[in-house]
C-alpha cells in the first residue's frame, strides 16, 4: 500500500486513483493468508478505500507546512486519515457477506449518515479544516465520519460486528498515525529544512500508505479466527469474454462519469455503492471491479492529463485509455484467478502509467531520473520478487 498511494500522485488523485492501493493491499493481504473470495474482498476493498478519496486535504497541508498553523493543519489530517481508516475497514468487513440485499441496505446506510453529516457539519463549517478567505473547500469528513460509525453499527446489528470494529478501529488508528504524523513530516521539513528540495509531500504519502497497510494487515491476521465467510461464487466460470468486458469498461465508465458530473459532493460514493451492489449481483464482476476498474480510471485520468497538457480535444485520448483498460481486463481474464499474477500486473501497469505522466511533463525524460520514479521501480521489484517466492 505504501507503493499503491505513492504511485496515487501520479496515477490520479481523488477518490479514482486510491482504488488502486486499496486494491493492492487487499490482494497482499489475501495472498499471504489465502481463504476464498479473495477477488471479492479485493473488490470492496478498491471501492471501499476509494470512499476516504471524496475528502479534500490540500489546504489542510498548507496549515501544517506553516508554525503559526501546524498544531490546527496536524488535527485536520490526522482525523482525515482516521476517518478514511475506519470506513474502508467497515466497506472491507462488509465484503465477507455480499449478499445483494444487504448490500443495498448498507448502501443506503451509508449515504443516508454521508448526507447527515455533510449537511449538519461540513456545509455549515463548524468545524473546518481548509482555508475560509482564499478560495474555500467544500469539505466531507464529518459526512464520512457518520458513514464509517453508522456502516459499523449496521454490520454489528446483522452479525459482523466483532470484525467490523476489529477493522474499522484498527484503520481508524493506523490513519490517525498515518496521515497525522506523515504530514508533520512534510510540515517539518518544509519548516526547518526549506533549503532541502526533497518531496516532502510524497514522503506524507508514502509513510500514510504503509502506516494504513500495516494496520489492515494486523488487524485482519488478528479478526480472522472471528470472520464468518459467506460461500464464495466469484470463482465460478466467467461468462463470455465479450460481455464480461462490457461490464468492466461500463462500471468503469459509469464511475469516471458520475464523479466527474454528478452534482453531489457525495458522486463518488453513489457510484461506489452502485459497483459493489453489481458485484453482489454478478459474483464474476469481482476480479474487474477489483483490477480493471482502478486501472481504467487511472488510464482515463491520464488521458484527460494529456489534454490539459497538449491541448486538442479529449476523444481520442479517452477512446485510447478504454482500449488500455479493455485489454487490461482481458488480460485479468486469462490470468483466471491467480490472485498473485493480477497483482503484480496491477502493479507494473500503474507503474507504467506513473511513468509516462512523469516522462510527459514539461520537463521531460528528466523527469525519469527522479529518485521518486526509481523508488516506485524499486519497490515494485520487490513486490513482484515477493510474490515469486
Amino acid at each position: 500500500m505504501m507503493l499503491g498511494w505513492g504511485l496515487r500522485g501520479f496515477i490520479g488523485g481523488g477518490p479514482l486513483g486510491a482504488m488502486i492501493p486499496g486494491a493492492m493491499v487487499m490482494a497482499s493481504i489475501c495472498h499471504a493468508h489465502p481463504r476464498r473470495c479473495q477477488l471479492m474482498l479485493t473488490a470492496f476493498a478498491a471501492i471501499g478505500v476509494g470512499f476516504g478519496g471524496e475528502m479534500t486535504y490540500g489546504q489542510t497541508v498548507g496549515f501544517i507546512v506553516r508554525a503559526e498553523t501546524f498544531w490546527w493543519g496536524f488535527l485536520g489530517l490526522a482525523l482525515k486519515g482516521a476517518i478514511w481508516g475506519a470506513l474502508a475497514g467497515a466497506v472491507i468487513t462488509l465484503g465477507l457477506r455480499p449478499r445483494p440485499g444487504l448490500v443495498t441496505a448498507a448502501s443506503a446506510v451509508m449515504l443516508a449518515a454521508t448526507a447527515a453529516g455533510w449537511k449538519l457539519i461540513n456545509e455549515p463549517k463548524r468545524i473546518y479544516f481548509s482555508n475560509p478567505a482564499d478560495k474555500p473547500r467544500e469539505e466531507i469528513w464529518a459526512g464520512l465520519l457518520f458513514a464509517a460509525i453508522a456502516l459499523a453499527a449496521f454490520l454489528a446489528w446483522r452479525g459482523l460486528g466483532q470484525t467490523a470494529v476489529r477493522l474499522a478501529a484498527a484503520c481508524f488508528v493506523g490513519g490517525w498515525i498515518g496521515f497525522g504524523f506523515g504530514g508533520a513530516i512534510q510540515g517539518a521539513g518544509r519548516i526547518f529544512l526549506p533549503q532541502w528540495n526533497l518531496h516532502w509531500w510524497k514522503y506524507m504519502e508514502f509513510f500514510f500508505g504503509f502506516c494504513f497497510g500495516w494496520a489492515l494487515a494486523w488487524a485482519w491476521s488478528k479478526a480472522m479466527r472471528f470472520m464468518e465467510w459467506e460461500s464464495c461464487a466469484c470463482d465460478r466460470p466467467a461468462p463470455p469474454a465479450w460481455k464480461e468486458l462490457a461490464a468492466a469498461a461500463a462500471i468503469a465508465g459509469m464511475i469516471f462519469w458520475m464523479e466527474a458530473h454528478l452534482p453531489l459532493r457525495f458522486a463518488y460514493m453513489v457510484a461506489g455503492c452502485l459497483a459493489l451492489l453489481a458485484v453482489a449481483l454478478a459474483p464474476w464482476l469481482a476480479r474487474q471491479v477489483a483490477f480493471s476498474v482502478p486501472f481504467t480510471a487511472a488510464a482515463l485520468d491520464l488521458a484527460r492529463h494529456w489534454t490539459r497538457q497538449h491541448g486538442g480535444g479529449a476523444e481520442i485520448p479517452s477512446a485510447l485509455a478504454v482500449l488500455a483498460g479493455l485489454l487490461f481486463a482481458w488480460r485479468t481474464r486469462v490470468l483466471d484467478f491467480r490472485l498473485s499474477k493480477m497483482l503484480e500486473l496491477l502493479t507494473w501497469s500503474s507503474v507504467a502509467l506513473a511513468t509516462w505522466k512523469f516522462a510527459i511533463h514539461p520537463d521531460g525524460i528528466f523527469n525519469l531520473l527522479d529518485h521518486v520514479a526509481i523508488g516506485f521501480l524499486l519497490m515494485a521489484a520487490a513486490l513482484s520478487w515477493l510474490l515469486r517466492r
